[in-house]
């Protein structure tokens, strides 16, 4: 760690919020006049200052569109989507210009005070600051129109299709008025728009409609000019009389074929029942009058010999006549039937030549409308043309209807309606009295606090900040004289203390007495040194182990004697730990050197692999007392060069030794250290105060 960095940090810390404190106290009257000047500022203002009140009026936009405004159509129109930006849109229009200028009139503010911008005082202030640029071209009424739209706020309340629309003014019941008159004005706005541009359409149209009608009658013209050249005079339904005349043709050749098929089909199946002797089945038989009273008579005759056999024997005369007369009367059939036969194939003769002729006719036919689909073709053409030109006709007709009964009177509805009129308001909106009040008082407090504390604070950095003397040079020799090192002086180190004169029986009343010295500010550093014998390492842990127990500590280890602290607290080997030595060479963080006591809640700082501790140990003391509450240090030996920069940092060294060399070692850290000297006998535990020399 670098020793900059600890100045920086040391400097940046410096600010005792208790000397803050006080001196913003001692300049409390630079608090409480501007506070109360503020107070009395504000309610002048309140007192002064004219109230001003809003009226508010709430406007929905929807369409408007009914069955019975709007004009008859197959379907229905699809209603325009209000999306977020259409309702901004429309609240930019509220605040436009031309529809402030019609308010204007309707209100008649040019006879009201307030919006009058000639003589007004914000107009006044508003030609000063403009220094009279530019004011020459602005006339009355755009003074006007600025001072109304200042007065006049619309925006588009979140998540809605709602405008709501404030006026503000002197008045309670203007205000109100206005708030309504400019929603009245914008519905009105929106109908005139709509019926303009009905006007608009209604007289585009005409014109096209009268282009149109001509095109169509030219179109006409043509088509009946080349149905007449072309010989394609229509029989109706856009069909030609040599497709009519062909369509026919075929229809007769289809109803001969058929009369020819069934004539044939009748014969064959006479002839087969003449000769299967059914002529009874035959279907047709009740049609031929011969054949059915030769039938009947047949069917007489078989009765009457059925009679007659049950009494005569087949040779008998008179059988013998009966068969006679049914012989006869069969053959007649059969004779009958034979005609019928023949008939119906000349019948279905003479249909066969009917199908040659209507075929021979069928096919000049064709012939004839196949040299006329070119005429046709071009025919089609023209007559698309000529509907595709009366389609649109009819369409702009239509349309044209439309405009027309849109541009009547009240057939055109807003797409908006006001849902809340503007009511009158009871209570001004400006200025609000009691907050008013709180700001300005508060902020006075504020200002005249910060003012007062940055006072105090360049006061404070104009004294002569006290700073540590640098530690005196150490000569080689330890006999060579030199000057007593000076305390460190800060908020949390205080001046020298006073000898000590008190004997300690245990380390609990050392401990006690360092809390004490930690509550009435003085130093937070214990330094445990011993004579080169490992005797003060204990004692050094078992004191940071109960000052843990009662606040934040850590443990250093100044001493490069191994087993080090940090190897005797932890069970496992640390050969060597990362310490002390690492973080001033810069080779480690303070994050890397701490380790935790297992036993305790004891931070140690082991004194690392590096050979010595370079310069800056006092500035680590310095950061390790901003962290920790006490700051432990051992030192094997205290003659070691880290003890003696300890014993200067703490103006105190306990030194633990054994009872026959206590005096010794005593007498010489007293030569050696200008400060008192507390020395711990070894192992007993009784203490010897040893003071400094008069």
């Amino acid at each position: 760690m670098s020793s900059q960095w600890t100045q920086d940090r040391a400097a940046d810390e410096a600010i005792d919020l208790k000397r803050l404190l006080a001196g913003v106290a001692r300049r409390k009257y630079w608090i409480i006049i501007p506070t109360v000047a503020a107070l009395l500022a504000s309610l002048a203002f309140i007192i002064l200052v004219h109230p001003r009140y809003t009226g508010v009026a709430k406007v929905l936009l929807e369409n408007q569109e009914s069955y019975y405004t709007r004009p008859e159509k197959a379907t229905p129109e699809q209603a325009p989507t209000i999306d977020s930006e259409a309702v901004q849109s429309q609240a930019e229009a509220i605040a436009s210009t031309t529809l402030a200028r019609k308010a204007i009139v309707k209100l008649d503010l040019a006879h009201r005070d307030e919006f009058n911008a000639a003589g007004g005082p914000i107009e006044a202030a508003l030609s000063l600051l403009s220094f009279g640029r530019g004011q020459s071209a602005r006339t009355a009424e755009d003074r006007m129109v600025e001072t109304f739209l200042a007065h006049l706020t619309v925006f588009p309340v979140a998540k809605t299709r709602v405008l709501q629309i404030e006026f503000v003014s002197q008045d309670p019941e203007f205000a109100a008025r206005g708030a309504n008159v400019v929603a009245e004005l914008f519905l009105d706005a929106q109908e005139e728009a709509k019926k303009d541009a009905a006007k608009a359409a209604s007289a585009w149209l005409a014109g096209k409609i009268s282009e149109l009608r001509g095109k169509v009658a030219d179109a006409d013209a043509k088509v009946e000019a080349f149905r007449s050249e072309a010989g394609l005079l229509s029989t109706g339904a856009n069909i030609t009389a040599p497709s009519q005349q062909l369509a026919d043709i075929n229809a007769q050749l289809a109803n001969a074929r058929s009369a020819q098929a069934a004539a044939e089909a009748k014969a064959q199946m006479l002839r087969n029942l003449t000769r299967q002797g059914r002529l009874g089945d035959d279907p047709d038989l009740s049609r031929d009058d011969s054949l059915r009273r030769l039938s009947e008579q047949r069917i007489a005759l078989k009765a009457q010999i059925a009679l007659e056999s049950r009494t005569l024997l087949p040779g008998h005369p008179r059988m013998k006549e009966l068969e006679a007369q049914l012989a006869e009367l069969d053959a007649q059939i059969r004779a009958a039937a034979e005609r019928t036969a023949r008939a119906l194939e000349n019948e279905a003769r003479e249909a066969g030549d009917h199908v040659a002729s209507l075929t021979a006719t069928l096919a000049a036919q064709a012939k004839t409308v196949a040299s006329g689909n070119v005429d046709d073709v071009q025919l089609r053409a023209l007559q698309l043309d000529a509907d595709s030109a009366r389609g649109q006709l009819e369409s702009y007709e239509q349309k044209y209807r439309e405009a027309i009964a849109r541009d009547a009177d009240n057939a055109a509805p807003p797409d908006a309606r006001i849902i809340a009129p503007a009511d009158t308001p009871r209570s001004p909106t400006f200025p609000k009295k009691l907050e008013t009040l709180v700001l300005g008082t508060l902020a006075g407090f504020l200002l005249s606090t910060a003012v007062a504390a940055s006072a105090a604070l360049l006061a404070e950095g104009e004294q002569a900040p006290v700073v540590r003397k640098p530690r005196a040079a150490r000569a080689e020799a330890r006999d060579e004289p030199r000057e007593t090192p000076q305390p460190v002086s800060g908020e949390r180190f205080a001046e020298t203390p006073p000898p000590l004169h008190a004997e300690f029986a245990s380390l609990a009343d050392l401990a006690g007495r360092l809390e004490r010295r930690v509550a009435r500010g003085e130093t937070q550093f214990a330094l445990i040194a011993g004579v080169g014998d490992g005797h003060a390492q204990p004692v050094a842990v078992d004191l940071a182990r109960l000052l843990a127990s009662k606040a934040k500590t850590v443990l250093i280890d100044l001493s490069e004697m191994r087993p080090g602290v940090a190897e005797i607290l932890h069970s496992e080997s640390l050969t060597p730990p990362v310490g002390l030595s690492d973080v001033l060479s810069g080779e480690a963080t303070f994050e890397a050197a701490l380790h935790r006591d297992p036993n305790s809640h004891l931070d140690v700082i082991p004194f690392g692999s590096d050979a010595k501790l370079d310069d800056g140990l006092d500035e680590v003391l310095i950061a390790l007392a901003e962290t920790y509450e006490f700051v432990v240090a051992h030192a094997s030996d205290w003659r070691e060069e880290a003890a003696l920069i300890v014993a200067e940092l703490t103006n105190e060294l306990i030194i633990v030794a054994p009872a026959n060399r206590i005096a010794a070692e005593a007498e010489e850290a007293r030569s050696e250290v200008a400060s008192s000297v507390e020395v711990l006998r070894y192992p007993a535990g009784e203490r010897v105060k040893v003071e400094e020399a008069a």
